[in-house]
Formats: C-alpha cells, sequence, structure tokens
C-alpha cells in the first residue's frame, strides 16, 4: 500500500472497470431549480407589465429568485464537476485498486497531493454493503438522511493503516485556496520603490501572472466542499460513500466476487436528535466531522458542552486537527 498523487494514478492503465459519480441526479435537479427560476423571473416580468407590483410582492419575487438562482448555482458546479476527468472514486484492474479520497468536487487543488491509495486485491480481506439512517435536526426539525458504503475491511500493516489515517486527517484539514495576486502586487510595489534589480522585478511579474493563470483556471479560489467520500473505521475497514455512484452497490458487489470474499450485509442508525453523553455524545460528533456535517457537529457541541458559536467552532476545529479517523459501527 502506498498513497500516490492524481498525476501518478493517472499514469496507470487502470480501466478495467472505473466507479464515479453519476451526473443524472445533478441534472435533474439543475433543470428543476432552474426551471423554477426562470419562472419566476418570467412571471414577475409578466405580472409588472399587466399590473403594479407591491412592495411585498416585489420582496417576494426577489426571494424566491434569489434562493431558486442560488440552488441552481450549487447544482450546477456540482454537475459541471461530475464531467471532468477528475471525477472518479475508484479504478480497478486484475492486480489492484487506486481509491481517491478527494471528492470530486475539490477538483481545483493541486494534483500532485496524495489522496488516492493504491493496495492489491490481495490486501482486501472482505467488502460488504452497510446502509446507513442518520437523522439530525434542521432548524428544529428532524432530517433523516440515508447512506449507502462500500466497506472494505484492509489486510495492512499498523503504518500502512496510520499512513492511510492520516492522508484522510490531512484532506479533511485542507483549507480553501487563496489567491496571493493581491500580496504579490504589494510586493512588486515595495520592489519599485526599493529600485529592486530588474531580475527582481521581472520575477515578480512572473509570479504574478501565474497566479493569475491559476486563478482563472480554477475559478473557485477560496471555496471548499466538506464532501468526504472515505473514511478509516473500526481502525482497518476502509468505508466509501456510494451514494450517487454508478455502478450501483448490487453491481459493484457482484463485479467484486472474482477478487474478494463478500461478507454479509449490515444496517447502522445514528441519531443526534435523542439524549446522548459520554461515549456515544464523543462518537457522534466525530461522525458529523467525518461526514463533513460540521454545522451538526457545532450544535451539538453548544447544546452538551454550553459552548458559545465561536467557543463550539474553535472546539470543533481542534478536534478535527487531532482526528485520528477510529470510528465504531
Amino acid at each position: 500500500m502506498k498513497l500516490i498523487s492524481v498525476i501518478n494514478a493517472n499514469e496507470f492503465a487502470l480501466d478495467e472497470q472505473v466507479f464515479r459519480n453519476s451526473s443524472f441526479g445533478s441534472f435533474i435537479a439543475f433543470v428543476i431549480f432552474f426551471g423554477l427560476f426562470l419562472a419566476v423571473v418570467g412571471h414577475y416580468y409578466w405580472y409588472s407589465t399587466n399590473y403594479s407590483v407591491i412592495t411585498l410582492g416585489y420582496i417576494g419575487y426577489l426571494w424566491l429568485g434569489f434562493w431558486f438562482g442560488l440552488i441552481a448555482k450549487l447544482v450546477w458546479s456540482r454537475l459541471r464537476s461530475s464531467f471532468l476527468p477528475s471525477n472518479w472514486l475508484l479504478k480497478t484492474s486484475s492486480g489492484r485498486l487506486l481509491i481517491k479520497f478527494r471528492s470530486f468536487q475539490n477538483y481545483y487543488y493541486p494534483d500532485t497531493d496524495p489522496v488516492v491509495i493504491e493496495i492489491y486485491w490481495c490486501d482486501v480481506d472482505w467488502v460488504r454493503m452497510t446502509k446507513e439512517t442518520s437523522s439530525r435536526l434542521r432548524s428544529d426539525t428532524a432530517e433523516t438522511q440515508f447512506y449507502t458504503y462500500l466497506d472494505m475491511k484492509l489486510n495492512l500493516s499498523n503504518e500502512e493503516l496510520k499512513e492511510i489515517r492520516q492522508g484522510l486527517v490531512s484532506e479533511l484539514n485542507n483549507k480553501p485556496l487563496t489567491s496571493t495576486v493581491g500580496e504579490l502586487k504589494h510586493e512588486l510595489f515595495k520592489a519599485r520603490k526599493n529600485k529592486a534589480p530588474k531580475y527582481e522585478i521581472d520575477h515578480i511579474k512572473q509570479r504574478i501572472c501565474h497566479e493569475k493563470l491559476l486563478k482563472h483556471k480554477n475559478k473557485q479560489s477560496g471555496v471548499k466542499y466538506n464532501d468526504y467520500p472515505v473514511s478509516l473505521v473500526n481502525d482497518s475497514v476502509l468505508r466509501i460513500r456510494w451514494n450517487g455512484i454508478k455502478p450501483n452497490i448490487k453491481r459493484t458487489l457482484v463485479y467484486f466476487t472474482d477478487y474478494t470474499r463478500i461478507e454479509t450485509d449490515i444496517e447502522l442508525e445514528t441519531d443526534s436528535t435523542v439524549q446522548l453523553d459520554g461515549k456515544a455524545l464523543d462518537d457522534m460528533i466525530l461522525d458529523r466531522i467525518i461526514k463533513g456535517d460540521k454545522i451538526d457537529a457545532i450544535a451539538l457541541a453548544k447544546q452538551y458542552y454550553g459552548y458559545s458559536t465561536i467557543e463550539a467552532k474553535n472546539f470543533i476545529d481542534e478536534l478535527t486537527d487531532n482526528l485520528s479517523f477510529h470510528k465504531k459501527d
């Protein structure tokens, strides 16, 4: 086992089977919300040309148009990401597997980061399907989500498992990308003011041009999606979220029968709306962090530890920094 970069992963001809996020769901959602946005704009235009719009009605049109437009924009971003070459979760061949634990939505991070787990089939003891029902509070209303996972029992040394944990934690702690163009322009101003050598000024100019190209390419500088499709549970079980992945989980298990043992399916329930304490509370907070749901994790810290919002956020950030991805079923 070793961690490799996306660039190194692309060098392997592992095209026997590629598992990736489906674009169908995002396409349907985009059509719906963009259609609703156009309907609001069109109705406002028609109504305003035939009748006078009162202030309250104008606010209503603005409110609906804003939310439908915002959701359509977010869904469009996910849809666009699903068509990029970086949209793959798992690649296999007859000898090995590559598992990418960076979300396909965070494609603009450097391709040189070690975010791909390379293992051989002999390193996999078994695989199974796990279904989870997860409940949480959203605006004082209980919300239930359903997850499907592909669990993979790894036959690796403690050092190799530790390397995987460290890679997962590093990805979780990644900060949003920011552009340094402004800082470089200030550096250029100071260099000119201090009459620096021409080669030094030219070097700063080249760096500014390079940063501008990166900014234009990424277009999402300062944005990070809290989407983490892979986690390590029970010390040596790699849990891969399979919602929206094609081929689906049943076809995937059929494919895996040629290479490893299939274990019996299991079902899990996590519920942060019930009373929690002790280890159950700690596990629930860690579960929410691993899923990228820091909002619920912060809410739990505020509810049970009496923290303010800022204190709870700092607590969750510190916990995330020290996360070891030890999680029990």
